[in-house]
């Protein structure tokens, strides 16, 4: 026999001596567990881990490759016999001897060697596989849950799904040995796979895996098992099962089938988030699999089991499996042409599924013993207008989101929203007739149409969240589809009747003209929805054949171009006009060129036209057309008549629409119509307020209205709300007839005592139907709590209440329209805490009355729902789209029913919004977010996330605000599939978050606030990470990011920033050496910059700090603080010359030598200067260094005396000084005085606070006192 041949089984009788050593151990453990003894209950956890750690060692050591065991048999051995004699004693001597010679002191002897054992191999490779290792592995599997819950504890769905997977591999295996011709393609994955489970159990037993390690290995795997898993599902059902009678076979297909729904739809959802955000969604193939997926997908989660034979169920099953199985690779070769960059559309080829879903749907189809019931409920009646237009923003978003749950129903989709528009477009005209009536025939057809609205609404929201999924997509569906096509048919045959001028539709049959309600555009004001309506009128009206002009007249800034504006772009209007044109005259009139850009408009033509016949070539252009022609911001009487001169006057229902400053402008050109003036909205408070906010710059209150006027503010018995309120409304309404201020006055007890509803309620019925969300949506926040503006345009946003073109601009027109109707109050507040924020932050906030009312209002409309501490949960909160909860309470997870997985879905697929606040929570919570399909505000800030709770957030398609805690390293690259995220803030807990640049490249994100973040990892290349992203960001708002100075940010690094306007980072020494000088970030490619705010990590002489050899700030900057800066002259004079600069604040930053010669600097727009904890005693300043000066800012500094130089500064308007020294407050205060002897005019306020040595606690000018 050869030395080899000798060696191996000499090995393997090593490792049968140890593995029947090991077998005598584990029986001899099995009979102590077995003893009933208390000493022996109160130590089974023990002795079963020790059990299970003897296990492991055995399927080591029988089926490793470890070559040196002698050592190792001869310790057990001696193990072995002192555990026989204190087994000896455990069975027959009293508890004394027992307590003496118990288990647990053997146990670390034995886990001592285990280890050493372990030692010998860091990892596992198995040197044969048989039946009996398959049998072992699948018990190790069970049994790591039990002694590695905390690694598995949020990752146990996905194992389970592991263990199924691992159970039906090693169930085939006999099947795969006896089948050797059709199988033996599998053998080499099966054996990589096996290799691939086993090592994971290893690690897992030997605690080489943390959680976030775990997490992945346990997504690694299963995504590599999986298609192994199909291949075997497909061999066995398709190829074995009919060449084989096998018994074996059949059970296992049975058993297979059987557990594959959960384990496809896992592997379905993968492949979909392994698409998202790589491959583009307009891509023909891409589509094509989505839907097939998506179907697939609901199919397995709400397949009819009840109603299937089983035989009939299981080739369903097998036929998914099949599907999946192409779909898998389908997507494998889709990603790999891409990552080659090798795609080709007309080259790559995907089946067509819809004839596949359409056959499986008709299957389906019969099955089912009747259609499901439809819902139930029913949307409130008392604002079906609010619900119409918010629902077709939800659908119009669906459309434009290209999610892959959409694609499977957006022709469906598409339908329902283009019948919802007509709908409301012809229930318009006889909106106050709607409101009024409580029967009729155009009452019930808007009912109905309501009904199934939200029947419509119910339906497409469950179906992408896969909630009775499918038979609401083979029955719900179809039949609500059905359902509309009726409603429009009926309307249709109204609105024929109407051409007679008799039809229910017809628009004079309201006793007043109806009142536009929604159509948002760019700054509408309160109180125009009745002018637009009136002018849309005038402008289709077909009884009137001659030219007509109609007139808006007002102020500047009431609005008159935007309702212009708006009338303009009208759908009705836009339709029932042959041509349209639109031209700014403004003050600089010239004649040739306006009637040049109308011509060009009407003929569609950019040729040059000659100036002498252009009135003329314009009268012939619409003369034998139906026209509408907009002249904005006329100045003259005379300019406006001459224009209006060009236009023929041909009997066609033509019309112009006229803007001007001037009301005698739109007298003097009027045809038919009286000009339209617009009212001036503006609160104040007292009755001065009231006298305000109700004739503006007109003038005082009229005699014959002061008295009733008098006594309505008097009623108000001093509340400042009420005053504003009922002043808004008078302004909305009738402002000078006196009945409607009597039927005010009568309405005023009720109000006092109603906690101001009435009131209130026709505030809110005067909003315009776009401005009422907004105002709604106050009722998310608590009582009295103040909300950062910018915060709140970005929640709105995220809601939805704003279309998609021009969000900004058009969301703070809003802002400022409700800000104008006195129901929401606009507010300052300092930010001493926080230094890196501005000095005053603008905040939006509503008084605790209109909370009140917003709360109520929203709840009846089903349009949110706010729950409060000590609030019980009922299940008709889950029926509001918007849920906040304020809780103080730590066991909210078993309370509501979001929080269990069991019941989230049902009771979160209408959510679109949810809301979390309470005591943060660490790790208590599971909250799943997986469930919350269609939400697009998520806001937690209750539980810090981590693990598997973050990444499910990457499912969340429709997510466009995420506001969390978390814990962990990195964003996860799920989070790629957030394609319409756009606004991103976390609070990470205990370590920096790296960025994966890719995630801010995503297309509509603009705001990344995290408190720390970073785009590299330790010791890694920023530059690099963010070059290799690719494409440049979208973002305009960047907060937290970490800077490590000794690496730098080249230029073509910050120039994947083009569009950056706020800059808020940490810039870090790091502890490795720079590989040159330079290291302050070169800002000047930043363009768009208009916030920079810099916290410097510096070591702790900063007398050390490295000399940059340059600064380079970009010249849009308007703000700049920085913090822990060493003010090097080069420094600040980089400062002085930022030729927009307006705000400057330094915070515990040094000055060389503590002194500041700031005498040959000009920094030429500064208006607000802050120093806050600066090492600087001397400071030199000239009477031209600060030009433009308005607020000089001082805390907690050491200079004894402010320059006398600043009584020469014009500007300067306040001094603030705190925590400083009396002689600095002493300085302020002569400065003051001077200013006043030189100007004669008092007009410099000194505010101290906190002086060194001072007696009180704050001390104020004498005069300041008003």
């Amino acid at each position: 026999m050869e030395k080899g041949e000798k060696s191996l089984l000499l090995l393997e009788e090593q490792k049968t001596r140890i593995t029947n050593l090991i077998d005598d151990f584990l029986n001899g453990l099995k009979q102590i567990m077995n003893k009933e003894e208390e000493f022996i209950a109160s130590r089974l956890d023990g002795i079963e881990k020790l059990r299970m750690d003897l296990r492991f060692l055995r399927t080591f050591v029988l089926f490793g490759n470890s070559t040196n065991l002698n050592g190792f048999y001869f310790r057990m051995s001696t193990h072995k016999f002192k555990f026989n004699v204190r087994t000896q004693f455990l069975f027959h001597r009293d508890e004394l001897i027992l307590e003496k010679y118990h288990m647990e002191r053997l146990a670390p002897l034995l886990l001592e060697e285990i280890g050493n054992c372990l030692n010998l191999k860091n990892d596992y490779v198995a040197t044969a596989i048989d039946i009996k290792f398959y049998e072992y592995l699948i018990r190790h599997l069970h049994d790591l849950p039990k002694y590695r819950s905390q690694l598995l504890h949020h990752q146990m769905t996905e194992y389970k799904i592991l263990q199924q997977v691992c159970r039906h591999l090693i169930d085939f295996y006999p099947i795969l040995a006896a089948n050797k011709t059709s199988t033996e393609y599998l053998y080499p994955r099966f054996q990589f796979t096996t290799h691939r489970v086993t090592q994971f159990c290893f690690d897992l037993w030997t605690g080489h895996h943390y959680v976030s390690e775990c997490s992945s290995k346990i997504t690694s795997l299963l995504i590599d098992i999986i298609p192994l898993e199909l291949e075997v599902l497909y061999i066995s059902t398709c190829k074995l099962i009919k060449e084989s009678t096998s018994k074996e076979l059949e059970g296992f297909v049975k058993q297979i089938l059987k557990t594959s729904p959960r384990i496809l739809q896992h592997y379905l959802i993968h492949l979909q988030g392994r698409m998202a955000g790589v491959v583009a969604v307009n891509y023909a193939p891409t589509r094509s699999i989505s839907v097939m997926m998506e179907f697939l997908l609901i199919f397995l989660t709400d397949m009819p089991k009840r109603f299937i034979h089983r035989e009939k169920l299981n080739d369903m099953l097998a036929h998914a499996g099949m599907l999946t199985r192409k779909i898998s690779f389908l997507v494998s070769k889709l990603l790999e042409e891409i990552s080659e960059d090798n795609i080709n559309e007309a080259d790559f080829s995907a089946p067509d599924f819809l004839q596949e879903i359409e056959q499986m749907k008709g299957d389906i189809r019969h099955i089912f013993l009747k259609a499901p019931e439809s819902s139930q409920l029913r949307f409130p009646m008392d604002d079906g207008f609010l619900f119409m237009n918010l629902l077709l923003r939800h659908l119009n978003d669906l459309l434009i989101s290209n999610a892959y749950s959409v694609f499977l129903i957006k022709k469906e989709i598409g339908m329902v929203k283009e019948s919802l528009e007509f709908l409301i477009s012809s229930f318009r005209k006889v909106r106050k007739t709607l409101d009024e009536s409580t029967s009729g025939v155009v009452k019930d057809c808007w009912v109905r149409a309501l009904d199934v609205a939200y029947e419509a609404e119910h339906v497409i929201n469950s179906i992408l969240v896969r909630d009775k999924a499918l038979s609401h997509l083979l029955f719900s569906l179809p039949s609500v589809t059905d359902k509309i096509k009726l409603i429009v048919e009926q309307v249709t045959r109204f609105q024929l009747e109407d051409k007679n001028g008799d039809g229910p539709l017809d628009a004079k049959s309201s006793s007043q003209p109806t009142q536009s309600t929604s159509s948002p555009f760019v700054e509408v004001t309160v109180g125009h929805e009745k002018e637009e309506s009136q002018i849309i009128d005038q402008l289709l009206d077909e009884h009137e054949s001659e030219l007509d002009v109609i007139s808006i007249v007002g102020m500047p800034g009431l609005g008159k171009t935007t309702l212009a504006n708006k009338v303009y772009k009208n759908t009705l209007v836009a339709s029932h006009f042959h041509v349209r044109a639109w031209c700014t005259v403004s003050q600089k009139y010239n004649k040739s060129k306006v009637l040049l850009e109308i011509l060009q408009q009407v003929t569609a033509s950019e040729e040059e036209k000659k100036v002498d016949d252009l009135a003329e070539k314009l009268r012939t252009a619409l003369l034998d057309k139906r026209y509408l022609i907009v002249l904005d911001d006329v100045w003259d009487i005379a300019t406006g008549e001459m224009l209006i001169a060009c236009f023929p006057k041909v009997k066609r229902g033509n019309r112009v629409i006229l803007t001007s400053r001037s009301s005698e402008v739109g007298l003097k050109v009027k045809c038919r119509s009286d000009p339209l003036n617009l009212e001036l909205l503006t609160p104040e408070e007292s009755w001065d307020l009231f006298e305000k906010r109700v004739f503006g710059d007109e003038g005082s209150c009229p005699a014959e209205l002061s008295k009733v006027g008098h006594q309505i503010v008097e009623k108000c018995k001093g509340l400042p709300l009420a005053i504003v309120l009922i002043a808004g409304v008078i302004v909305r309404g009738k402002k000078k007839e006196k009945d409607f201020w009597l039927k005010i006055l009568h309405n005023l007890d009720s109000f006092i005592s109603t906690n101001i509803n009435l009131v209130m309620q026709l505030s809110y019925d005067h909003l315009p139907c776009h401005l009422k969300p907004l105002l709604l949506y106050f009722a998310t926040t608590q009582k009295s709590q103040r909300t950062p503006v910018s915060t709140l345009m970005q929640l709105w946003m995220a809601e939805g209440f704003v279309d998609h073109d021009s969000l900004e601009e058009v969301t703070q027109s809003y802002l400022d329209a409700l800000i104008s109707s006195s129901l929401i109050m606009v507010d300052h507040i300092p930010s001493e805490s926080i230094w890196w924020m501005p000095s005053m932050i603008k905040v939006c906030y509503v008084h605790d009355v209109v909370h009140d009312f917003c709360s109520e209002k929203a709840k009846k409309q089903k349009f949110l729902k706010l729950i409060n501490s000590g609030d019980t949960f009922h299940a008709s909160d889950f029926l509001h789209h918007r849920l906040t909860i304020h809780t103080d309470n730590r066991k909210l997870h078993k309370k509501c029913a979001l929080f269990n997985s069991n019941k989230c879905l049902a009771v979160s697929k209408h959510l679109i919004s949810l809301k979390v606040s309470g005591p943060l929570d660490d790790f208590r919570y599971i909250c799943h977010t997986r469930p919350f399909g269609l939400v697009r505000v998520l806001q937690l800030d209750f539980i810090v996330l981590k693990g598997s709770l973050i990444e499910e957030i990457g499912s969340l398609f429709h997510l466009r605000f995420l506001s969390i805690h978390a814990l962990g390293k990195a964003i996860p690259v799920s989070w790629l599939n957030l394609q319409n995220l756009e606004t991103l803030f976390i609070n990470i807990h205990y370590s920096t978050m790296v960025l994966l640049p890719r995630i801010l490249q995503l297309s509509k994100l603009k705001h990344v606030k995290i408190n720390v973040c970073s785009f590299f990892e330790e010791k890694e290349d920023i530059q690099s990470r963010i070059l290799e992203s690719g494409n440049s960001s979208n973002l305009t708002t960047l907060s937290g990011v970490v800077i490590s100075y000794s690496e730098g940010m080249s230029d073509d690094a910050l120039e994947k920033f083009p569009i950056l306007q706020h800059l808020d980072c940490i810039i870090m020494e790091s502890q490795y050496p720079p590989t040159h000088d330079y290291w302050f970030p070169k800002l000047d490619v930043l363009n768009k910059l208009e916030s920079f705010i810099a916290r410097h990590k510096r070591n702790e002489y900063p007398s050390l700090i490295r000399q940059p050899n340059g600064y380079h700030f970009p010249t849009s900057l308007k703000e700049l603080r920085l913090s822990g800066f060493l003010l090097r002259p080069d420094l600040l004079s980089a400062i002085a010359a930022l030729p927009k600069l307006d705000i400057t604040e330094l915070n515990h930053c040094n000055f060389v030598d503590n002194k500041w010669d700031a005498s040959e600097d000009i920094y030429l727009s500064l208006k607000t200067l802050i120093l806050r904890d600066v090492q600087l005693s001397e400071w030199q300043v000239e009477s031209d260094t600060f030009p433009k000066l308005e607020k000089l800012i001082l805390k907690l500094c050491a200079l004894c005396e402010i320059p006398c130089a600043f009584i020469d500064i014009d500007t300067l308007k306040s001094i603030d000084l705190s925590y400083v020294g009396r002689e600095l407050g002493d300085s302020a205060i002569e400065i003051k005085k001077n200013v006043a002897d030189f100007t004669g005019e008092d007009r410099l306020d000194v505010h101290t606070s906190h002086l060194t040595g001072n007696q009180h606690e704050e001390t104020e000018d004498e005069d300041e006192s008003d």
